[in-house]
C-alpha cells in the first residue's frame, strides 16, 4: 500500500495521529488529499517522463504524486500572515476535508436505506448527499472541534494542507465512531426523492459582495467584503483542490482565464455541480429527480453558512425532439415569479433585483455539455435567472425544478428563441399583478411538460400543480394590480 507523511512533520503531535491510524485509514487520508487528481495522477509525471508510470509502480508513483502535492498545498507565509480572513479560510478547509472523509467512511453503511445511484448521473451524488446529511446534524459538534484543530495550527504556524487533513480524518473518525449513519438524513433522501426521467444538475454561486462581487476586482475594494475579501485568496489557500467534491471553484468573470487563477481578482465562490475534471471538460448530470436535486441544494446552502448564497443555474437536458411553442411574455414573468428576485427596494416598492440590476442578458442559454460516458456533447438548457434563496424550502425548491422541467419540455429556448428581455427588464422595474387566467395558462404549460415523461401518476401531478399554482398565486399577491 502506498502511504505517506510529510518530513518536516515527522516530530511531534501531528506523527503521533498519523501513528494511530490503521493501514485502510491512512490510505483514506491519502485518497482524500490527493482528491481529484487522484483520478489523473499520472498527470505528475508528464513534465518528466512520460511514459513512466508504465513501468513505475503504482505505490511508488502515489508516493511522489503527494509528495509533490504536500509542497505544493500549504499555505503562503504573506497569505498566512493575513490574520482578519485567515480563520474564515481555514473554516472552510476543514468543514470541507470533514465532508469528504465522511462519504468515505461511510460507504460500508451505503447498502443501508439508501437509494442506488441514478443510470448516466453522478454515481457519488446520493453519497454526497448522505455525508451532507450527517455533516449538518453534527455541525455544532463538528464547529466545536474544527475550532480546536485551528487553534492548534495557528499557534504552531502550520500552513501545510496535509496536516489540516489529518487533523480532520481524526475529528471524522471520532465522531462516526460515537454516532454511525445519520438515519433520519436518509430517511429524508427517500421521501423527498419523486422520481423522473430527465437528466438535471445545478450551479450555484455565493458571495457576501453580492452582484458586485465580479466588479470589485481591484484598488482594494475587496476588502469591502470583511470576511474572505470577495475571495481573491481562494488560490492562495488551495480552495480549487479541497472543494472539489462539490465541484468549487472561483467565476471571476475573466473569460480568457475562466478555470485559472487570476491574482488578486475575486469572484463568486461556485459549487458547479454538474462538473467532475479539473480541466473542465467534461459534466455529467447529477440525477433526474427534481426532489432529489431540491434537498441537495438546500443541504449544500445550509453547507457553507459564512457564505451568502446568491444565485444558481438549473441545467435540463434537451430529451424530447425540440419543442415547437414559443413561450408568452407572462410565461418568462411566471418564472421571474418563482426563481427570480422579486425584492422591496428603499421606496417601498417590489422590483425583481437581478433584472433591475442588470445581472441578466437571458434567462435561457443553450449549452452543449460533453458527457463523461459516452464523450459525446448534449443539449442542455441553462435556466440561469434564478436568485438561490436561504429561506426557500425543500419542497418549494422542488415545485420550481418541477416547472422548469415541465416548461422545458414544451417552450422553445436557448439559441432558439429571442427573449423579450426589454419587456422583462421594463416590468421588473414596476412589476404588476398578473391575471388569473395567465397563471393558469402558465401551469397547464408545465402540465403538458411533465406528462411527457410519463414519470408521474395524474394524481401526483395534480398534487404538484396545486403546489405550483399556490406559490405562483403568493408571489402575484404581492405586486399591485394592473393601473
Amino acid at each position: 500500500m502506498a502511504f505517506f507523511f510529510p518530513e518536516h512533520a515527522r516530530e511531534g503531535k501531528y506523527a503521533q495521529l498519523y501513528a494511530q491510524l490503521s493501514a485502510v485509514e491512512r490510505v483514506i487520508l491519502l485518497r482524500e488529499f490527493i482528491g481529484v487528481t487522484y483520478r489523473n495522477r499520472f498527470r505528475f509525471f508528464k513534465r518528466h517522463n512520460f511514459y513512466s508510470y508504465y513501468t513505475a509502480p503504482f505505490r511508488h508513483n502515489i508516493q511522489v504524486a503527494v509528495k509533490r502535492k504536500e509542497q505544493r498545498l500549504r499555505i503562503a507565509r504573506r497569505v498566512w500572515n493575513k490574520k482578519e480572513i485567515l480563520p474564515a479560510y481555514l473554516r472552510l478547509i476543514y468543514r470541507h476535508y470533514v465532508l469528504g472523509f465522511a462519504l468515505q467512511l461511510l460507504r460500508k453503511y451505503h447498502r443501508e436505506g439508501l437509494p442506488p445511484p441514478e443510470p448516466g448521473c453522478y454515481p457519488k451524488a446520493v453519497y454526497v448527499l448522505d455525508a451532507l446529511q450527517w455533516f449538518l446534524a453534527h455541525e455544532t459538534e463538528i464547529n466545536q472541534r474544527i475550532e480546536v484543530c485551528m487553534q492548534e495550527v495557528m499557534a504552531d504556524g502550520s500552513r501545510s494542507l496535509y496536516i489540516y487533513c489529518l487533523q480532520s480524518l481524526v475529528l471524522t473518525l471520532q465522531l462516526l465512531e460515537q454516532s454511525g449513519p445519520y438515519l433520519p438524513g436518509r430517511h429524508n433522501i427517500r421521501k423527498s426523492s419523486i422520481g423522473g426521467r430527465v437528466p438535471l444538475g445545478a450551479e450555484l454561486e455565493f458571495s457576501n459582495a453580492g452582484h458586485k462581487a465580479s466588479f470589485n476586482h481591484m484598488f482594494c475594494r475587496h476588502k469591502h467584503e470583511k470576511t474572505f475579501h470577495n475571495f481573491v485568496y481562494f488560490h492562495h489557500f488551495h480552495l480549487d483542490h479541497v472543494t472539489w467534491r462539490l465541484g468549487g471553484y472561483l467565476d471571476h468573470h475573466v473569460r480568457l482565464r475562466r478555470y485559472l487563477p487570476a491574482p488578486l481578482i475575486g469572484g463568486f465562490f461556485e459549487y458547479a455541480l454538474v462538473r467532475m475534471d479539473y480541466p473542465r471538460r467534461y459534466s455529467m448530470p447529477l440525477t433526474r429527480d427534481p426532489g432529489f436535486l431540491a434537498l441537495y441544494v438546500s443541504s449544500v446552502v445550509r453547507f457553507l453558512p459564512e457564505v451568502e448564497p446568491h444565485s444558481m443555474h438549473v441545467n435540463i437536458e434537451a430529451v424530447w425532439p425540440e419543442p415547437t411553442e414559443v413561450p408568452h411574455l407572462s410565461d418568462y414573468k411566471c418564472l421571474l415569479l418563482l426563481g427570480g428576485d422579486m425584492q422591496v427596494d428603499d421606496d417601498g416598492r417590489i422590483r425583481e433585483q437581478r433584472l433591475c440590476q442588470h445581472e441578466l442578458m437571458k434567462l435561457v442559454r443553450r449549452r452543449n455539455h460533453l458527457s463523461l460516458f459516452d464523450n459525446l456533447r448534449h443539449s442542455v438548457n441553462e435556466y440561469a435567472f434564478l436568485r438561490l434563496h436561504l429561506e426557500r424550502t425543500t419542497a418549494e425548491r422542488t415545485s420550481v425544478f418541477l416547472a422548469l422541467k415541465g416548461f422545458n419540455a414544451v417552450c422553445l429556448g436557448g439559441a432558439e428563441l429571442t427573449e423579450p428581455i426589454g419587456e422583462l427588464a421594463l416590468w421588473a422595474r414596476r412589476p404588476n399583478a398578473l391575471r388569473s387566467e395567465q397563471l393558469e395558462a402558465f401551469v397547464k404549460r408545465v402540465r403538458r411538460g411533465l406528462e411527457l415523461e410519463q414519470a408521474y401518476s395524474a394524481a401526483t401531478l395534480n398534487r404538484y400543480m396545486e403546489d405550483l399554482g399556490h406559490i405562483l398565486a403568493q408571489q402575484n399577491q404581492r405586486l399591485p394590480a394592473r393601473s
